[in-house]
């Protein structure tokens, strides 16, 4: 192609050009290849898919001696029914996860309508990345912040009485079941604020407006217009956060003791010093079969939802000092606790906690002089690099293929492909423990990256899914008419324009890799990663040292989703102006 051809020329010849049969069959064995996304799907058949099957499979066999025997039987599933310590832990638990969804859900919706309705769409996207931030960071630190602020001798407690608002501890604050559900209000949050803010977001104000003209007041409106707007939203995170909490055994066992034990602990009991790897499959499989009934109810509820409105991005400015000040306090209720982490890490005091005895740098200087936890932070790396590596090569070539090829093949790789969101990582885990051990595969540190690649591959593909979706596809095809192969207009141009979701789902991966505790603690062998490390110590050993830890990996995991945020935004600015960015055709040819 000649140099002073102005690429957008090109663009406009081909924006006019219908698809000619060599045109299409360029594109059945290039980018539209259903092979593209095949080594993806494949990744989760095999990593998911048949890991469940095996875990179905035990789920009918006997453990005797504490070895799984090859006999069918119904022995594990009678033995649920049979013993009422089963079915009722199994009800109470989602009756507990239930009420801590609906307390996250109802403190979380006046913040997000706030957000949505009465902040300025300038200013959005500052206040969400303050919501949402602390979501993707260290999941063990933050509820190790939690323990810290709750119990008898917890900040709460003994601030209060220090004040005399209070004469003895509160049970409320305490470890036990409600100090829980206050941790899980905190930990899922974020997740009920973006479903919550998304379904807000796409509202029209104007009829609402229409309704108050009409004689409605604003409770009313609230109640026939907003809520029928935000349903959608609302019941997902309602379900997701009680996924989330059925398929946590950690936060119960470090907040909650014994007292705290939910149906999750049973399970991962049996695979841990019970050794009924019989009835823990069927354990497993029974929740497994929970988590789906709730997604058909979600999709049930959801799927009648009424339109309100057309989708406008109209705004109408409104003061509402008392949503304000109710947001303002509730960022408060988020950081608070990781402010305190930050002061305890520079405290001279030797114990955690007041009083601040001056500043110093001794805990940082000590963690680095911890042989274990150096070891513990390589691992650490060298899964993240590895999982995030894997995961964006064939999370980038899926998406080109899936922006590409509407119809049935994408439904199917996309309902495939996003199978591990859905699911719980403790079920994750425990299938791929028991489908090594239906191979008589010994478990390391690369069952550590396989599974770390099945977290991130969805996110990776939907990201860049996200970022292609809707740019021109004539570039590639012009660059394939002019000569260059698939391959080639893959490389110069297909990733040139996924660029910005290529190195925002690197950035959030990698940060959502470094953290993941509840499945790596169940596929490790002898090696430990960082989130070993941590939780090791905040069962045996805590001390400043670890505290040291966790903001050294709090900071970590803020700079790379801030990088990612930012570089997705920047990468949709560019989009917008440009589908090609700053890349020609001559490139490619």
């Amino acid at each position: 192609m000649p140099h002073d051809i102005p690429a957008d020329l090109v663009t406009m010849k081909f924006a006019k050009v219908q698809k000619t049969p060599r045109r299409r069959k360029l594109l059945r064995r290039g980018l539209e290849s259903p092979l593209l996304s095949l080594p993806a799907v494949a990744v989760i058949v095999i990593g998911v898919f048949l890991p469940m099957a095996v875990l179905a499979v035990y789920s009918f066999w006997p453990t005797v001696d504490q070895q799984i025997v090859p006999q069918w039987t119904l022995s594990n599933y009678a033995r649920f029914f049979g013993a009422a310590v089963y079915w009722r832990v199994l009800l109470l638990s989602l009756l507990f996860a239930g009420l801590a969804s609906a307390v996250t859900v109802c403190v979380t919706f006046p913040f997000a309508y706030f957000v949505a309705t009465k902040v300025p769409p300038s200013q959005r996207l500052l206040w969400v990345l303050f919501a949402v931030l602390q979501f993707f960071t260290s999941y063990l630190i933050r509820v190790f912040a939690w323990m810290n602020l709750l119990g008898d001798t917890g900040l709460i407690n003994q601030g209060l009485m220090q004040i005399g608002l209070i004469s003895q501890p509160l049970w409320i604050f305490g470890l036990n079941k409600a100090g829980i559900i206050i941790t899980f209000v905190y930990l899922l949050f974020p997740l009920a604020f973006l479903t919550t803010f998304i379904a807000l977001e796409r509202s029209n104000p104007t009829v609402l407006e229409a309704a108050a003209d009409l004689g409605a007041k604003p409770w009313q409106g609230l109640l026939h217009v907003t809520l029928p707007t935000a349903r959608t939203g609302i019941l997902g995170g309602f379900v997701f956060g009680a996924i989330i909490i059925l398929g946590d055994y950690v936060t119960p066992q470090l907040i909650g003791g014994t007292d705290g034990y939910l149906y999750s602990n049973i399970i991962q009991l049996q695979f841990g010093s019970s050794v009924q790897w019989g009835l823990g499959s069927a354990l497993a499989l029974i929740l497994m079969i929970v988590v789906f009934g709730l997604l058909l109810v979600l999709r049930w509820a959801t799927g009648g939802a009424a339109q309100v409105g057309t989708f406008s991005r109209a705004f109408t400015p409104t003061r509402a000092p008392l949503l304000r000040a109710y947001s303002i306090l509730f960022l408060g209720f988020l950081y608070a606790p990781i402010v305190l982490l930050f002061i305890f890490a520079f405290n001279a005091n030797p114990s955690i906690g007041f009083p601040f005895l001056g500043f110093t740098t001794q805990w940082f200087i000590a963690v680095f002089q911890d042989p274990l936890m150096i070891e513990s932070m390589k691992n650490s790396l060298i899964v993240a690099v590895t999982a995030v590596g894997i995961s964006l090569v064939l999370g980038t070539v899926a998406a080109v293929q899936l922006a590409r090829s509407p119809g049935r093949w994408r439904q199917v790789s996309m309902a495939i492909v996003s199978i591990p969101i859905f699911l719980p990582p403790m079920l994750l885990g425990l299938a791929i423990i028991i489908g090594l051990n239906a191979l008589g595969v010994e478990r390391g540190l690369w069952t550590i990256i396989a599974g770390h690649t099945v977290l991130s591959l969805p996110i990776v593909t939907l990201l860049v899914l996200i970022r292609l979706e809707g740019l021109d596809p004539n570039f590639e095809l012009a660059a394939m008419d002019l000569g260059a192969t698939p391959a080639k207009a893959f490389l110069l141009v297909s990733v040139p324009q996924a660029l910005p979701g290529i190195v925002a789902a690197a950035l959030i991966t990698f940060a959502l890799s470094i953290d993941e505790f509840i499945l790596t603690a169940l596929v490790t062998g002898s090696d430990s990663t960082l989130p070993l490390y941590i939780f090791g110590q905040l069962r045996f050993n805590v001390t400043p040292a670890i505290v040291a830890v966790a903001v050294m990996l709090l900071t970590v995991s803020f700079i790379l989703l801030v990088l990612g945020a930012l570089v997705s935004n920047i990468g949709q600015r560019k989009g917008n102006r440009s589908a090609a960015g700053p890349f020609s055709l001559e490139h490619a040819t």
